[in-house]
C-alpha cells in the first residue's frame, strides 16, 4: 500500500512541476533607465518613436519621472532620449525591453520580446515608452518585436 501511495505521489509531483508555466514579467536592459516612468499628454502613435529632442514631437508634451510617478519634469533631452513601440498583445503578456546602440553604424535598436501566456483572450495594445541616455539624434532607429 506504500508503494502505490509513493507511486502516486510521485507521479502527482511530476505533472504539476514539469510542464513549463508562462512567466509575464517584465524587464529593461541596455540603454534603458531602469525605473524610469514616461507620460505623455496627447495622442499616443502608431509604430516605432525615437525622440531625440523636444522638436522631434512637438505636439505632445513627454515628461518624466524617476521616483516612482511621484513627480514628473519634462525630459531633459541633453541627457535623456524616449523611444515607443506601439504593441499588441494578449492581457497576460511579458516585456523584455530592450535598447542598444551600434555607434560604428549609428544604429540604434529598440527591440521588444513578448512572452504571451494563454490565461486571457482579450488583446491589449500598450505604447512601450522608455526613457534611455542620451542617444545622438542623427542615429538611425530601428524597431523589433519577437513574439513568443
Amino acid at each position: 500500500m506504500k508503494k502505490l501511495i509513493y507511486f502516486f505521489v510521485i507521479v502527482l509531483v511530476t505533472f504539476t512541476t514539469s510542464c513549463k508555466k508562462c512567466d509575464p514579467s517584465n524587464s529593461e536592459s541596455g540603454l534603458i533607465i531602469k525605473d524610469a516612468i514616461v507620460r505623455v499628454i496627447g495622442n499616443a502613435p502608431q509604430g516605432g518613436l525615437f525622440v531625440a529632442s523636444a522638436a522631434d514631437y512637438p505636439d505632445q508634451q513627454i515628461e518624466m519621472s524617476l521616483n516612482g510617478g511621484q513627480s514628473y519634469t519634462p525630459v531633459d533631452y541633453s541627457k535623456y532620449s524616449v523611444f515607443s513601440l506601439v504593441t499588441s498583445s494578449s492581457c497576460s503578456s511579458g516585456y523584455d525591453r530592450n535598447v542598444s546602440m551600434d555607434a560604428k553604424n549609428e544604429v540604434v535598436t529598440y527591440s521588444i520580446q513578448i512572452t504571451e501566456c494563454s490565461t486571457c483572450s482579450n488583446t491589449t495594445t500598450i505604447s512601450n515608452w522608455v526613457l534611455t541616455s542620451k542617444v545622438p539624434s542623427n542615429y538611425t532607429a530601428v524597431f523589433d518585436i519577437d513574439k513568443k
